[in-house]
């Protein structure tokens, strides 16, 4: 009898454990189009344009869609991210990526035999979870919605992010609170700054009061390409 009991406690442990993390699976932003506008540089040139994200997600799976359009150029930028979504937020399996006068990259996340491959000649190792270099703006939002307590100024957040040929760790400095003047108004917002690259800066503004979603992004390569994306519009997707 005393075994059965065991065992009983045991079988309630793992349902309740379960439960919590498929709670924490789908406690993420709800799906949504954003809209930008966009503010960049290139070769010295200014430029103005608009942007979009469209989020989508459940408690299994999510896809990121971002493109970028900016006068005299046309598109500048197309990223798209697919994946799952697990007790720790996203898990990427596909990322593909065209920038202004580069050639379409493709990096795919192979977890049953723990490799990322970039193109047919390179790979990496993959034992943990990594992001890609559209995912990892979502899952700070999602680490944001899960736990406001750790998107306080002064701590860091530490991610491995799949580049164009590795994989590196990205850290992000929580910088401040802040309000941010936008054309859909002002927002309060929380600052993250890359800060472990000189030649490659990224800042992200994610709003509290907005399901955590990246309100104003800004990506600068030097001697690249300068994008600001600053939220337009938000539409709740069904």
């Amino acid at each position: 009898m005393k075994k059965i009991r065991y065992v009983m406690a045991l079988m309630t442990l793992f349902v309740i454990s379960a439960w919590a993390c498929a709670g924490t699976a789908a406690d993420i932003p709800p799906s949504a189009d954003l809209s930008y506008s966009v503010k960049a540089e290139y070769n010295g040139l200014a430029l103005n344009g608009n942007s979009s994200i469209q989020w989508k997600a459940s408690a299994k799976n999510y896809s990121i869609r971002n493109e970028a359009k900016v006068s005299l150029f046309g598109k500048i930028l197309e990223a798209d991210s697919t994946g799952r979504v697990d007790a720790q937020g996203l898990v990427p399996e596909k990322y593909t990526e065209k920038r202004l006068r580069k050639t379409q990259t493709t990096t795919l996340f192979d977890y049953v035999n723990h490799t990322v491959t970039f193109r047919a000649d390179k790979t990496a190792p993959l034992n943990e979870t990594v992001q890609d270099r559209a995912s990892i703006v979502w899952q700070l939002a999602a680490v944001a919605k899960a736990d406001p307590d750790r998107i306080v100024p002064g701590t860091t957040l530490t991610f491995p992010v799949a580049g164009s040929s590795k994989i590196e760790p990205w850290i992000f400095k929580v910088i401040k609170k802040d309000e941010l003047t936008t054309p859909l108004g002002t927002i309060k917002t929380v600052e993250l700054s890359r800060n472990d690259r000189k030649k490659q800066k990224m800042r992200v503004w994610l709003s509290p009061d907005h399901n955590w979603y990246p309100v104003q992004i800004l990506f600068d390569e030097e001697g690249g390409l300068k994008l600001l994306q600053t939220i337009r519009n938000i539409a709740p997707l069904q």
